[in-house]
């Protein structure tokens, strides 16, 4: 029979259901349910078929709550708060984009973007997060319609005209 895992007393059932309960961040809120499950006396097994994950997964939330208490279970994510820009530099780039064209006269793109970008910042970004940054401003890629390479002359549509 698998060993149950013990919780140091940082925090008794009521304030483990409760940080469960009110958690906001989705992985978080998931570490805080299965200390919950443990601290009501299920083992990692059973807590991970609950949660669908493994039961390794159990233990190692366990260590790192043990270990730190509750600042153990917050995320560990290395790009959390990592900006590209600024929300000043956001308030610039988007009245840059309404005033029309680009410097170079040019329309607005995601390449233009990623310039523009690489010219404030001293940053390189990828094409998909300049398209990101332009959908998020609530703008699109304007461009002409692309024209037949076969369509008929000026001359040939108005003799096609209805009359």
């Amino acid at each position: 029979m698998p060993k149950r895992i013990t919780l140091e007393n940082h925090l008794d059932k009521k304030q483990l259901r409760r940080r469960y309960l009110t958690c906001q961040h989705p992985q978080e809120k998931m570490r805080w349910q299965a200390l919950y499950l443990i601290a009501e006396g299920e083992i990692a097994n059973q807590v991970a078929k609950k949660l669908g994950r493994c039961s390794g997964w159990i233990t190692e939330t366990a260590r790192r709550y043990n270990e730190s208490g509750a600042a153990g279970l917050k995320n560990k994510s290395k790009n959390q708060g990592s900006k590209t820009l600024t929300a000043e530099q956001v308030k610039e780039l988007e009245s840059e984009i309404e005033s029309g064209k680009t410097s170079e006269q040019r329309l607005w793109s995601g390449a233009q973007i990623k310039r523009w970008v690489r010219e404030k910042t001293n940053r390189e970004i990828h094409k998909t997060t300049a398209w990101r940054m332009f959908a998020r401003l609530n703008f699109s890629q304007q461009t002409a319609r692309p024209q037949h390479k076969k369509r008929a002359s000026q001359e040939e549509q108005r003799e096609f005209k209805k009359t």
